[in-house]
């Protein structure tokens, strides 16, 4: 896959933004992780976002307690994955990842556009028509089979949706790909100025289910996510998850 980590780009984006890990001495039962993907997760969101706030309910349905670490995604997913944290907030199902990923059940959803300035003047009804445009998309990010194995695309990795988005309105990305309840946070948010100056093309990179999920790397993993999904049963009869939902904002 042709990744073009342009040195311009990475540079301007060292200089403004640091992405830092949140850093938690831990003293809940467990540690997980996950990126700052506002609305859905975010240490400056409220109780963390809703995902946040539902898989740490759930536990305590269990009597357990979760800490939850805020870092890159690309980091969040390695590390989770040789078990240095015990879970990942916020995953899609890919099959490859169930060799050393156990999901839990369905939490939630996310539908994944290609977005653009109106200015740009970009059309196009397959992905061979943007070979040439530069597209911005999250290091570590899951897509989608064709966009992922897209090599004659010209994809520039950056460290998260809002690093993006800036490359975006700066005019150093033609295109980049985001999360459709995502982009719109940010351009409520932090970028308003672009507020109905983008497209977001028709073209669905694609639409699946969120996910926490526990590593297989560490011993007790069924535990775990046994924990989970009696905790997340036990929310869904009380509707509790509804309430967190609309307490965030959103419905089920």
């Amino acid at each position: 896959m042709k990744l073009k980590l342009a040195s311009i780009c990475f540079c301007y984006l060292s200089a403004l933004f640091i992405n830092p890990i949140f850093a938690i001495n831990k003293s809940s039962d467990y540690l997980f992780a996950t990126d700052s993907w506002p609305p859905y997760l975010g240490p400056k969101l409220k109780n963390g976002g809703f995902f946040s706030e539902i898989v740490k309910e759930a536990y305590r349905q269990q009597g357990k307690t979760v800490d939850i670490l805020y870092t890159s995604w690309k980091r969040a997913f390695e590390l989770t994955k040789q078990g240095k944290y015990e879970g990942l907030l916020g995953v899609y199902y890919v099959p490859e990842r169930e060799s050393y990923f156990k999901y839990s059940s369905v939490i939630f959803d996310s539908r994944m556009y290609l977005y653009s300035k109106k200015s740009k003047n970009i059309t196009f009804n397959n992905l061979r028509e943007l070979s040439g445009y530069r597209i911005g998309i999250v290091r570590g990010f899951y897509y989608s089979d064709e966009f992922n194995n897209a090599i004659y695309l010209e994809k520039y990795e950056s460290v998260g949706a809002k690093e993006n988005i800036t490359l975006l309105v700066i005019g150093r990305m033609d295109l980049i790909a985001a999360d459709s309840r995502v982009m719109q946070y940010y351009i409520n948010t932090a970028f308003p100025s672009l507020n109905n100056k983008y497209t977001q093309h028709p073209f669905l990179l694609h639409a699946k289910n969120l996910h926490l999920v526990i590593s297989k790397a560490i011993p007790n993993y069924e535990q775990l996510h046994q924990e989970f999904e009696a905790g997340f049963a036990i929310m869904k009869k009380k509707g509790l998850d509804k309430a967190i939902m609309l307490k965030h904002g959103f419905s089920l």
